[in-house]
């Protein structure tokens, strides 16, 4: 550059002495000459704390005018009205002016001062620019008549030019998302940058090659004389080495070119005269100079490949001293517990402090392995973010330098990937194969409850309606009867535990009514207090409450069985049970741990809680209470809370359990809402005296257990029916086609081998569609009647069932009552 700007001065001389002296222009008046400085160019121009000028270009121009014997007077301004004034004739010299095409037309210009090259500059987090095709479709700030602005109008892609007055507002401009990017020289556009710690902002990765600042001194054109004086002065400046003072003052050293042989050949020539040898010695240096270069690039391309890999990759490094305790960190390292790098001290201790208490062991223990001859690990840990959330961290570590005397550990390296999102997913990815397990585990119970409790049921339904027939043929025998008594009794009991298995497999007979579960908690409230002997029970229901569609038997059932655990949690010490209802509205979060499984929707429900003060449970005891026959009572049976979750289950809602050791117990049951009024509670229905009232009809009975077409026989030939028994479905089909005509009616069990009572009735009524049937089972009246349960000839009698339940469903059925 010195070269360049030697040679040219040197021209200028030459040319001056040639054409001889030149006659004055306007700027040889008496009046000093007005010089213009623009006020945010630096550091070439601009106005210092006390409001003067400075820089590069005003030192430079005092030079000048002083070699010459020049008067000028420095006017700071901004850019466009600087401009504005030049092209008035208000200013004589612009101090600091590119040369440009639209400029040679009314102004000429001195030999060159400076030559920088142009570049864009955007904010570091904006839209990218990585070519010029990028810069159409942003807003380009610039200032008006400025050096990028008459390079713009000469671009099809100029985007949409933001007018700014200077070069400083530009850059604000582009921090403060006015504009996206802007054009200038690279070393003022970075001075400002660096000077203001605009340091969001940074140079573009895109060339402009036509873009290039050549700086001079300019003037009016029409003043030969003055022009020259500038140009004399500027190589005067140049000869007594005033310019690289001033170039080093406000820039910097002189930038040399790259090394080159003709720059070294004054020190080769020495060497070859005297050690003879300078052309081998030339030629090793050259080899060794090579080789260093090839060298540095390859270090140059590993690193960027490394750079770009760790960026990539998502990964934070770090290296640590162990000598020095110093650990230096990657920015991302940083980042991705949301710091920025200047917050996290570089000490071993700022490190052990961020990492997870129940962690640093861990940590400990596998970074004391280097010391054993461990070259590497990999391993998992919490680490506190920003925010004080715990971050799931995966350390990988290597050995990279040893005391090579004891081996022991210099520097260990390593990286830090974040893997929260896996542990989580990890996490609720076991959550929910619990969940299934679970879910899988209490469908295989309730199978199995089911089938036992089928095959009960027939033997409890002969047993109870044999024992009702012969109560009533010893009615006037005392003694006796109050032995069957004891039988019937005994006979309901089994049956209520029947219907506990039931309820645990969802299946139980279920009489389904619009309830106020606040009312339904009143009415059992008597049998409550008669339950409980040392435990206070206290109340908290809700005066209106929603309705719920449920079972009021099985709603009793559930009351009864969470207060009498509670009451039995109390011990014989006394202690206090709270009954509670509410209405809550659920969201799927709160539902998804909730029992038994399969997460109900969220929505508005109807709340039923049981807390007690009592021993409260461990979680190995609370995550088997609602297995079938589990107990941790000596005279229990385990089936009171396995029913209570069935009927949950039955009913469609969700069961949740709280439970602390030594502080007591809690239970929720949350049922859906419906819409409506809840109805009145049902009652149990009257059943009229066994007597002969229907003489004359025939039904056809079928069931595949002896004992229960025995049974039924008994009971309908008592109130004078006639009975046409069948052992399975196939064969009451076939007896009801030889004489369809002769059944009045038909009792069908709906589960028997070959053919089952539903398909038998379907069958029948294919051809006689009012044929008046009754269905029994063990299961619930809907899971019995199926599609029959519409019609208006079906009826269903759950087993067990006494005889007069049989008798008076039958006369209503068939319109005889």
């Amino acid at each position: 550059m010195r070269f360049s700007l030697r040679l040219v001065c040197g021209l200028w001389a030459v040319i001056l002495a040639w054409t001889g002296p030149l006659p004055a222009g306007p700027a040889a008046s008496s009046r000093p000459l007005r010089v213009g400085v623009e006020t945010h160019a630096a550091p070439f121009t601009f106005s210092d704390g006390d409001h003067q000028p400075a820089g590069f270009a005003v030192d430079l121009m005092q030079e000048v005018a002083r070699d010459q014997g020049l008067q000028v007077e420095f006017k700071l301004m901004d850019w466009e009205p600087l401009f504005e004034a030049f092209k008035a004739g208000d200013i004589d010299i612009i101090c600091n002016l590119a040369d440009t095409e639209d400029r040679r037309s009314f102004i000429d210009f001195t030999s060159t001062t400076m030559s920088m090259h142009g570049a864009v500059f955007a904010r570091r987090d904006g839209p990218p620019v990585a070519s010029t095709a990028d810069l159409a479709r942003l807003r380009i700030a610039v200032p008006r008549d400025s050096r990028a602005h008459e390079y713009l109008k000469r671009q099809s892609w100029s985007g949409n030019l933001v007018f700014i007055p200077t070069l400083l507002d530009c850059v604000r401009a582009v921090h403060e998302h006015r504009a996206d990017v802007f054009l200038s020289s690279d070393l003022v556009a970075s001075y400002v940058i660096r000077n203001d710690s605009f340091n969001d902002v940074v140079q573009a990765p895109i060339s402009l090659p036509e873009l290039d600042y050549r700086e001079h001194f300019g003037i009016r054109s029409g003043q030969p004389a003055l022009l020259a004086k500038l140009n004399e002065g500027l190589l005067s400046v140049h000869r007594q080495h005033i310019y690289e003072q001033l170039y080093e003052k406000w820039i910097g050293p002189i930038q040399v070119r790259r090394l080159r042989f003709r720059d070294i050949l004054p020190y080769v020539l020495p060497l070859v005269i005297l050690l003879l040898a300078g052309g081998a010695g030339l030629f090793w240096q050259r080899h060794t100079l090579a080789q260093v270069k090839r060298q540095a690039e390859a270090l140059r391309r590993s690193e960027e490949q490394l750079s770009r890999v760790l960026q990539g990759s998502q990964d934070g490094f770090w290296d640590w001293d162990v000598r020095t305790g110093r650990q230096e960190r990657s920015e991302r390292w940083a980042t991705m517990l949301g710091y920025r790098p200047d917050e996290l001290a570089t000490t071993r201790t700022a490190f052990i402090s961020l990492i997870h208490p129940d962690d640093r062991p861990i940590v400990a223990k596998e970074e004391q392995s280097f010391w054993s001859g461990r070259e590497e690990f990999a391993m998992e840990f919490r680490m506190r973010a920003k925010s004080g959330e715990w971050r799931w961290i995966l350390d990988r570590a290597k050995i990279v330098q040893r005391d090579p005397l004891t081996g022991a550990p210099w520097r260990i390296a390593g990286t830090h990937t974040d893997i929260t999102a896996r542990k989580l997913a990890e996490t609720e990815n076991d959550a929910l194969q619990r969940k299934m397990l679970e879910t899988q585990k209490l469908e295989s119970l309730g199978v199995l409850a089911g089938g036992i409790a089928h095959d009960f049921n027939n033997l409890l339904t002969a047993i109870l309606g044999n024992a009702s027939l012969l109560q009533m043929d010893l009615a006037k025998d005392g003694p006796k009867s109050a032995q069957v008594g004891k039988i019937l009794v005994a006979t309901r009991r089994a049956a209520d535990l029947c219907r506990q298995l039931l309820a645990y497999a969802g299946k139980g007979a279920v009489v389904v009514e619009r309830l106020n579960l606040s009312r339904v908690v009143q009415d059992t409230t008597r049998l409550l207090e008669l339950s409980l002997h040392h435990a206070e029970l206290t109340f908290a229901l809700a005066p209106s409450l929603p309705s719920v569609e449920a079972d009021v038997s099985q709603l009793r059932q559930v009351i009864m069985n969470l207060v009498l655990n509670a009451a039995e949690a109390l011990g014989d010490k006394p202690g206090r049970i709270n009954v509670s209802t509410r209405t809550v509205v659920l969201k799927a979060r709160e539902l998804r741990d909730a029992l038994p499984g399969g997460s109900p929707p969220p929505g508005e429900y109807v709340c039923l809680e049981v807390s007690d003060t009592g021993c409260g449970m461990t979680p190995e005891v609370r995550a088997k209470i609602f297995d079938p026959f589990f107990t941790t009572k000596f005279t229990g049976r385990g089936l009171g809370l396995a029913a209570v979750l069935g009927i949950v289950r039955t009913q469609h809602g969700a069961l949740t359990v709280m439970s602390t050791p030594g502080q007591g117990s809690t239970f929720a049951i949350y049922l859906p809402c419906v819409a409506g009024h809840a109805e009145p509670l049902t009652q149990s229905p009257f059943m009229p005296p066994l007597s002969r009232v229907a003489a004359g009809s025939t039904v056809l009975v079928a069931d595949d257990d002896a004992s229960i077409r025995q049974l039924a026989d008994n009971i309908l030939r008592r109130a004078g029916y006639e009975v046409v028994l069948a052992d399975d479905g196939e064969s009451a089909l076939q007896a009801f086609e030889a004489e369809p005509h002769r059944f009045h009616a038909g009792v069908f069990d709906v589960t028997m081998p070959r053919l089952d009572g539903t398909v038998a009735l379907e069958r029948i009524r294919a051809r006689h569609p009012n044929f008046p049937c009754i269905l029994f089972s063990g299961h619930s009246e809907e899971d019995a009647k199926g599609e029959h349960a519409r019609h208006a000839r079906t009826a269903f009698v759950q087993k067990p069932f006494p005889p007069e339940s049989l008798i008076d469903t039958l006369l209503r059925l068939t319109k005889m009552a």
